[in-house]
């Protein structure tokens, strides 16, 4: 009985000696871990990137879990593609520690260890033990089956990467390993998700710092090209009051803040041309206007306005804000019409030869019979023929003057509505004295016998005609076959009056018809032309918002067809 008791008590003894010493290994553990995790949370806590973080991790692991190798993986993303990359990797035996950059260390996949990334979850350490040949990302050569000891960082279920630890074949991990390299992972974790999130803010903030630095040169950058343009640039409000203006708007008298919360449409006279836009209201948008500005010295400049809208809502609607370009023409008309003249007196040079010579002869009849007049004639009849003779001749010459005369007048640019069919013949007749133009063969096509009515001065209707045809003239001066000609014709399509000038002659290539309207372009000689004719009369056509066309090709000829505006049936 007495026995039986001992040995119970002995057995109890056992039970609580063992049950002591797993209490006290439990403590030791935890002590352990314990002190693992307060030694990693002091070599993590002052990482401030991946790259400290990496380098402290990577030493803490390798004092307390033999490996010859390990390698820090991260996942990044590539559109909707998930990626693993190698961030760092680490040598135990020479102590060798290497970073790589953001993007340039090698993609990994965990496809050749049997298990793809996405495919299956990793929730904790995972041991490989026979991993296949390149699966081990810091293998620098070519080599056999090794062991892997796999540890993901996990913050909230969400993955951010793998530290990856290599033995050879011959040393497998132990549970141990797994379990210690679970602690350090954890304790990991959460650092590589605030230094990552510490480096997504840094990289947000750098390219805030830069947009707002691009935005603050970009504005700059229009602030100059606004103050330096050549034109005036306004801005104005829903009421057409103006609220921004650059250096240039003050050209005309007015400071910027004379401007600033004054109606622009009240600068400009009242014409026509504004009908679009009325007083005390916006601008109409995506227009061009020609208008007349009044200066506060009371001068008046001649400008050209180009209206945009600076932005729209969201449906669609104008932000009710306002952009003028301001062009001030006034000089550059003075030089046009400087250039028109200069032009038609270029063309009264080579008129003056033919007139030279068509006066040349009547005046020859005049002296004749003057003599004849002198010496005495036998009747009062035969007297009055030669008079009447005399008279003829001089109306002939007053006419042929007259029409020089009234050609060489700078123009005042006046516009009436002309009869195309009745002008035509005028100014060709004027012309008739020139050997040159006395040379073609003159052909008027249909059109001409019924009205063609357009709005136009004169002088330009005259200049352009006069420019052609001696042009003509000129280009089949050693023309003998075809017979040269030069044919006219009339025509109405739709609202447009149609007037054709064309000729048989050489005709152009392609290179000098791309170029035939370019000012001072000429294939003539030197002091043989200006280069300004064609382009001139390109200008005069633009000015009446008529079109001028050309036809022509090697050996075709050239066909010139104006399009004007009808006065009967405008646009």
């Amino acid at each position: 009985m007495t026995t039986t008791r001992l040995e119970n008590l002995e057995a109890k003894l056992d039970i609580y000696k063992s049950t002591l010493t797993e209490i006290y290994e439990r403590y030791t553990q935890k002590l352990e871990e314990l002190s693992l995790v307060r030694r990693v949370g002091d070599a993590l806590r002052t990482t401030m990137t991946v790259e400290s973080l990496a380098s402290a991790l990577m030493a803490s692991v390798a004092h307390e879990v033999v490996a010859d190798r390990l390698a820090l993986i991260l996942k990044e993303s590539e559109g909707d593609k998930a990626l693993l990359r190698l961030v760092a990797s680490y040598w135990t035996d020479r102590e060798e520690f290497k970073y790589y950059a953001e993007g340039q260390g090698p993609l990994w996949s965990l496809a050749p260890l049997g298990t793809g990334f996405g495919e299956v979850e990793i929730n904790g350490p995972m041991t490989v033990a026979e991993a296949p040949p390149g699966s081990d990302p810091t293998a620098q050569e070519p080599e056999g089956p090794r062991t892997l000891l796999l540890a993901p960082f996990l913050v909230r279920g969400r993955f951010l990467g793998l530290l990856v630890l290599s033995r050879p074949l011959s040393q497998p991990f132990s549970s141990e390993n797994e379990h210690m390299l679970s602690i350090m992972a954890d304790q990991a974790s959460a650092v590589l998700s605030n230094v990552q999130l510490f480096d997504e803010l840094s990289r947000i903030n750098k390219r805030l710092s830069d947009s707002e630095r691009r935005a603050r040169e970009t504005s700059d950058y229009l602030e100059r090209l606004l103050e330096t343009a050549n034109d005036a640039i306004l801005t104005l409000d829903d009421q057409g009051l103006v609220t921004y203006s650059n250096r240039k708007a003050g050209q005309w008298g007015w400071s910027r803040d004379e401007l600033k919360g004054r109606a622009f449409r009240g600068f400009l006279e009242e014409g026509p041309r504004l009908a679009e836009w009325p007083s005390h209201s916006p601008p109409p948008v995506d227009r061009v206007l020609e208008a007349t500005l009044l200066t506060p010295a009371g001068e008046r400049r001649t400008v050209l306005i180009s209206t945009s809208s600076v932005g729209l809502d969201d449906l669609g609607r104008s932000d009710q804000t306002f952009m003028l370009m301001v062009t001030d023409l006034t000089e550059r008309r003075q030089l046009e019409r400087q250039l028109l003249h200069s032009e038609k007196l270029a063309s009264i040079g080579l008129l003056a030869a033919g007139v030279a010579h068509e006066v040349g002869n009547p005046l020859s009849a005049i002296s004749g019979y003057a003599q004849i007049l002198e010496a005495g004639v036998d009747s009062e009849e035969e007297r009055l023929e030669y008079l009447t003779a005399i008279l003829n001749q001089t109306g002939r010459i007053q006419k042929i003057l007259r029409e020089l005369l009234d050609y060489s007048r700078p123009s005042m640019g006046l516009s009436e509505t002309l009869d195309l069919s009745e002008h035509l013949p005028k100014i060709m007749g004027m012309l008739e004295s020139q050997r040159a133009i006395s040379r073609m063969k003159v052909v008027y096509e249909s059109g001409f016998g019924r009205p063609h009515r357009v709005t136009l001065d004169r002088d330009h209707l005259a200049q352009i005609v006069i420019i052609i045809t001696m042009n003509a003239a000129q280009a089949m001066a050693e023309q003998t076959r075809p017979e040269p000609t030069f044919t006219l014709g009339l025509g109405q399509e739709a609202h447009w009056v149609t007037m054709t000038l064309a000729d048989n002659g050489p005709g152009m290539s392609a290179e000098v018809r791309k170029r035939v309207f370019d000012p001072f372009f000429t294939t003539k000689g030197p002091g043989q032309g200006t280069g300004l004719g064609l382009a001139i009369c390109q200008r005069i056509v633009d000015s009446y918002h008529g079109r001028l066309e050309l036809k022509t090709s090697p050996g075709a000829g050239a066909s010139f067809t104006i399009r004007w505006p009808g006065a009967d049936n405008p646009a």
